[in-house]
């Protein structure tokens, strides 16, 4: 992440979406002359204008911060019992992970499988 990556993306969601700097300004209450500097490289946005800058382009932090998401990878895991499931806590979900989809099935006599799918996006600088 640095100042001219982050500012080339405001600038290309703000052309995207028909935007003058003028009008993000006013939206975000700054100077078109602070999201000129932003979009040259001169500096970052005040990190609590980032969810309003977020919101006003439909795109998620992550995405301004750290680029172009590249890929959504998803992986398939199985056979849930207490510590598989705080394998996955511990190794998945706490790191980005999100489950998509889950599916349980019982054995009848109190043991289980489950097949769970998660996602992830992945970035490029």
């Amino acid at each position: 992440m640095n100042e001219s990556k982050v500012g080339a993306k405001i600038a290309e969601l703000r052309k995207t979406n028909n935007i003058t700097q003028f009008e993000l300004a006013e939206k975000l209450g700054v100077t078109d002359r602070a999201v000129s500097k932003w979009e040259t490289g001169g500096g970052y946005p005040d990190i609590a204008l980032l969810p309003q800058i977020a919101d006003i382009f439909n795109v998620s932090i992550d995405y301004l911060l750290l680029g172009k998401a590249v890929t959504k990878q998803e992986i398939y895991i199985g056979n849930a019992n207490y510590d598989y499931s705080k394998y996955v806590n511990n190794h998945y979900l706490s790191n980005g992970w999100k489950i998509i989809d889950m599916k349980l099935s019982g054995d009848g006599e109190g043991g289980g499988v489950c097949a769970v799918l998660l996602e992830k996006e992945i970035f490029e600088d």
